[in-house]
């Protein structure tokens, strides 16, 4: 298969179009033409992932991220984003984004994830018609949770080494709203449209925390990379069906390199 034929599949599935108007989605680095010998997938794009995807012959990167997110004035060697470029561009390996328009269709899928089936969507984009796309999901638990357990299966379920939360252990939640990635803005809107017990989301700050405390509603923070790291197995199920559906040996690769840039120091 060749790299614009994945791309124009990739891009009826999940069309560029319904990105947000800040993103970058799609073409990042783009050889067209050709054959694709495998496919890496990874959350980021980062020297690890471009070295690893070389390493398995991998001549096709498909990451969440994009590498370039604002307009590029200029590459200099030795400056961290301008090397992963020359990098991809001297090795012709190709690099595409799905963003903010895969955040759209994949709503429900970090509830799923943590054992919440069935969420409704909480944001509807404007103007997708009857496209059931948006942000961030609501589910109601078949019975009350307690927060310390909740952030047990959290913890657990993402594979964290910590998180961060705001509420008391001993709260009952009894509804969850659940925003991936960079949620924490969202969360006074949320609280305000919702009225969660809980919200799940990742890259909460202070202000957001004491939004939440005095608003009733506890905030897990499990962070961007935790709560998005998740998606990596869904573009590769994507990518693979797309391969075996036009008879296509499908070699795609789940990147396993990538680790949370945050530490915790005790």
């Amino acid at each position: 298969m060749k790299v614009s034929k994945l791309i124009e599949e990739l891009n009826r599935i999940y069309p560029e179009s319904f990105q947000e108007n800040y993103d970058n989605t799609g073409q990042q680095v783009i050889f067209p033409e050709r054959d694709i010998t495998g496919v890496y997938v990874s959350l980021d794009v980062e020297k690890a992932v471009i070295d690893d995807a070389g390493a398995n012959n991998c001549n096709m990167i498909v990451t969440h991220h994009p590498l370039i997110f604002r307009p590029v004035k200029k590459i200099v060697s030795g400056e961290a984003r301008s090397s992963m470029l020359i990098s991809l561009v001297k090795g012709e390996v190709s690099l595409y984004a799905m963003h903010t328009n895969f955040d759209k269709f994949m709503f429900r899928y970090l509830a799923d994830e943590l054992g919440f089936p069935g969420s409704r969507l909480l944001f509807k984009t404007e103007g997708a018609g009857e496209a059931e796309t948006g942000f961030g999901s609501m589910a109601v638990p078949d019975k009350a949770i307690l927060l310390g357990d909740l952030l047990s299966r959290v913890r657990d379920a993402l594979g964290l080494d910590y998180l961060l939360y705001s509420g008391e252990e001993s709260m009952e939640i009894r509804s969850i709203a659940f925003i991936n990635g960079s949620g924490g803005g969202s969360v006074e809107r949320t609280i305000q449209a919702a009225h969660p017990d809980c919200i799940i989301t990742g890259d909460a700050g202070y202000h957001h925390a004491r939004y939440a405390i005095d608003s009733g509603t506890a905030l897990v923070d499990a962070g961007h990379f935790g709560t998005e790291i998740i998606f990596k197995k869904m573009l590769a199920q994507t990518i693979t069906g797309i391969m075996n559906a036009n008879g296509e040996k499908s070699r795609v690769i789940i990147s396993g390199t990538e680790k949370n840039p945050f530490k915790l120091y005790r």
